[in-house]
């Protein structure tokens, strides 16, 4: 089997002796040729680049940099952060109900943890202040989350070089990874239910964009583990945790959540914490399923990517796999007890 260069061994030992913000950024993989295509398929998928990283088409380079440049943060400021269709809205709903004694109260999880880079997304002609302003950071502004007076919660999908952690050195994230194929098959759904007009592949065209990073957030490889490394070399400030044990044990997970982003709680919270944060109660409740004619919560689980994947297609992608991961450390669970590498 060919091997392709990652620099990963090297990139860990420099890992382990750097805060996560002065880590240096990580070599672009070289992706093989996506073995089950035999010829390029055309397929739209509109996308925007910045800074060599593919990201939705409202998102704008120059507006991106300029919130890194110039966010100021704070000591207290936790971020939450993913490759997109990894369970953010999850960590996010499970952060506003901690904040708030295990219950919902008035405010919806995008005014609790916004999505600060949403508030840049180029405004639409028929939406003038652009989908991502309301659904994604109900109630801010650039302006009102600078003078915000308390503590203050972000979402984000950025890259490591991409977060706009400003200056101050206690900020934290919180990064949460799911297993590649289970992604690139909700990251299908979704821009068929929520974008129809940026994307006319079927499941099979995503795989293969999903696999050379032609899609949201670019390549699951280099995202998850640029904050792999990071997490591995500054753990008091980047927790990594994994989709898949959010299922399996819910309450460590949450617990592990509260203790790491200082929110103060008790057996009470937490236990109405896990179940309001269940799939279904999410499904039911009308702060968090913002958009049910979307399918905003579409399955959930681990290893639905079976009903999708051909056996070809599932055996290239585990050799890529198995070849960008080789060496990192980092274990996925792909459900049903399948754990690579």
């Amino acid at each position: 089997m060919q091997t392709f260069p990652t620099g990963s061994s090297t990139h860990a030992k420099m890992a382990k002796r750097m805060p996560f913000r002065d880590l240096p950024t990580r070599p672009r993989m070289v992706v093989p040729q996506w073995l089950p295509m035999k010829e390029e398929k055309e397929t739209k998928y509109t996308l925007n680049l910045v800074n060599g990283v593919y990201q939705m088409h409202k998102q704008e380079e120059e507006a991106t940099n300029e919130l890194i440049r110039t966010f100021e943060s704070r000591d207290d400021d936790v971020f939450v952060c993913t490759f997109c269709k990894s369970g953010t809205t999850w960590v996010q709903q499970i952060i506003t109900l901690l904040l708030n004694n295990g219950e919902q109260g008035e405010k919806n999880y995008t005014s609790v943890v916004p999505w600060m880079e949403s508030l840049l997304f180029t405004p639409s002609a028929n939406q003038p202040r652009g989908p991502g302003r309301d659904h994604e950071a109900k109630g801010w502004t650039l302006e009102k989350i600078k003078s915000n007076p308390e503590r203050r919660f972000f979402k984000s999908h950025a890259n490591l070089k991409q977060l706009p952690v400003g200056t101050a050195k206690g900020v934290k994230v919180i990064y949460v990874a799911r297993n590649p194929k289970d992604v690139s098959v909700s990251l299908y759904h979704h821009v068929r239910n929520k974008q129809r007009d940026v994307f006319d592949g079927d499941e099979s065209d995503m795989i293969r964009c999903f696999v050379k990073g032609r899609c949201e957030n670019g390549s699951w490889f280099n995202h998850v583990l640029e904050w792999w490394e990071a997490a591995q070399a500054d753990p008091e400030h980047v927790l990594f945790l994994h989709y898949e044990n959010l299922l399996k044990d819910r309450e460590g997970s949450i617990r592990k959540i509260a203790q790491f982003a200082g929110i103060e709680h008790t057996p009470e919270t937490i236990a109405k914490t896990i179940q309001a944060s269940t799939i279904d109660a999410m499904r039911q409740n009308a702060k968090v399923n913002t958009r049910p004619g979307e399918n905003h919560f579409r399955k959930g689980g681990a290893g639905g990517w079976r009903d999708v994947y051909t056996v070809r297609e599932s055996e290239a992608f585990d050799q890529i796999y198995m070849e960008q991961m080789e060496g990192t450390g980092l274990k996925m669970d792909f459900g049903e007890g399948l754990v690579m590498p």
